[in-house]
């Protein structure tokens, strides 16, 4: 290891409700084995509080200039903060990321409402000058709206720095409910329509997309009536293929459950049926 770079604070939030303790371990490793010098931080994470809060213990916790974040159920890959401290020192950034090489207008509208979704892993932030805290009332997207607000004291980027290990448990994985996603995505827009000026012109793309997901949530469950508001309210913002989709398909489930149900009164009548001639006293001669 060498001692040239500047040392890095690595934060690593950690509930074993979602992460198996070897998980954690493999990744306390690969970041421990970077070329740079770590200061690892794990922060217990309660489920009552989820990770925004361990995060920002652990901020508070560092003692170093650069903070990293890490989830325990990912890996870096060899040399990811030498590389990115490379590249901040280069633009002169406040934080970088996994993506490629884009503008900031473009940063933000590919995490506000584009393909760029995994990226906690790869983030990291100077923090002379990025004192922008994680949102604790935010079920989901936490992660989006820090690196959308410290992203305000520029932006770099480079790639293949870490890797993602899907498990049954993961929060990413369990968490489906569409109560829940929809009242974190209402609380979520309004506070970027708020805060980030720049992703204003794309609200109504992330209501679209918000609305769809919902449907979809409530049709993963057989909500099948809700899915199909849902799919028409995201219909009624913008014409895409995955909510036509659902409006085409979801009536088939919903006539398949209604068949199901009247198959099931159907089946307990005829066991009623059965079980009252079964009861007969018997004729005697």
């Amino acid at each position: 290891m060498t001692h040239t770079e500047p040392a890095v604070s690595v934060v690593i939030p950690f509930g074993p409700t979602y992460t198996p303790v070897e998980m954690l371990e493999d990744a306390k490793r690969s970041a421990a084995t970077q070329s740079v010098p770590t200061e690892i931080i794990v922060v217990r994470d309660p489920g009552e509080h989820g990770p925004a809060a361990a995060r920002n213990v652990g901020l508070e916790r560092a003692t170093c200039r650069y903070v990293a974040f890490l989830d325990a159920d990912d890996l870096w890959r060899e040399k990811k903060l030498s590389k990115q401290l490379r590249r901040m020192r280069t633009t002169g950034a406040g934080l970088c990321l996994d993506a490629p090489k884009m503008t900031r207008d473009d940063f933000v509208y590919e995490l506000f409402v584009g393909g760029l979704n995994e990226i906690m892993s790869s983030v990291v932030v100077d923090t002379e000058q990025v004192e922008t805290r994680f949102d604790e009332d935010l079920e989901r997207w936490e992660d989006h709206l820090f690196a959308l607000e410290a992203s305000t004291a520029g932006v770099c980027f480079t790639q293949d720095t870490f890797d993602v290990r899907y498990h049954e448990r993961s929060l990413s994985t369990t968490i489906d409910d569409p109560a829940l996603y929809l009242r974190s995505g209402k609380r979520y827009v309004s506070l970027v329509d708020d805060r980030i000026p720049e992703a204003r012109p794309y609200v109504y793309i992330f209501y679209k997309h918000m609305y769809f997901l919902t449907g979809f949530y409530h049709h993963r469950r057989g909500g099948y009536r809700r899915a199909l508001a849902y799919f028409r309210r995201s219909l009624q913002i913008g014409v895409s293929p995955y909510p036509v989709a659902g409006l085409v398909g979801t009536p088939l489930f919903l006539l398949g459950s209604l068949a199901l149900d009247a198959l099931r009164k159907v089946g307990r009548r005829v066991r009623r049926f059965g079980s009252s001639v079964r009861g007969e006293r018997p004729i005697r001669d």
